[in-house]
């Protein structure tokens, strides 16, 4: 179902985050300039991924919110999606990670009506090389 859906997309962006032509920054429009301090850190062809790192402490865990931007809408059981907001938590000393939850939502850059938000069955785990995971951890842990 949605959990499906989602784990299908971030694995395909992990995967694309390796790949030639890659691009860390990009064309896409400034997030607005209240709530979050977002930090693009990876844009495709239907996709821009942030994070928002401020105020991260650089030892012991701490919670990070990343946001997944869509350029066209996705559509989720029947219902359009513009972006998806996940809170993770991170352990900084230990290059340690797991989701929290994801929140989908109707709107760009985590705007709208909530159209559905899930606890994660994540685990912690260390983010592999050239994954997205690992894009979150270096812009929040800063190693």
């Amino acid at each position: 179902m949605v959990i499906a859906r989602i784990a299908v997309l971030l694995a395909g962006l992990a995967c694309l985050a390796a790949a030639p032509g890659f691009s860390q920054t990009g064309g896409a429009p400034p997030p607005p300039a209240a709530g979050p301090a977002w930090k693009q850190v990876y844009e495709d062809s239907q996709t821009v991924y942030y994070v928002d790192a401020a105020n991260v402490p650089r030892i012991g865990q701490a919670e990070v919110q990343t946001l997944m931007a869509f350029k066209a809408p996705e559509v989720f059981d029947g219902v359009q999606v513009w972006s998806i907001l996940s809170r993770m938590k991170l352990s900084c000393d230990q290059r340690e990670m797991m989701t929290l939850d994801n929140t989908f939502h109707a709107l760009p850059m985590g705007g709208g009506r909530v159209v559905q938000s899930q606890p994660s069955s994540d685990n912690w785990h260390s983010p592999k090389p050239g994954s997205l995971g690992e894009l979150v951890w270096n812009s929040a842990c800063g190693k």
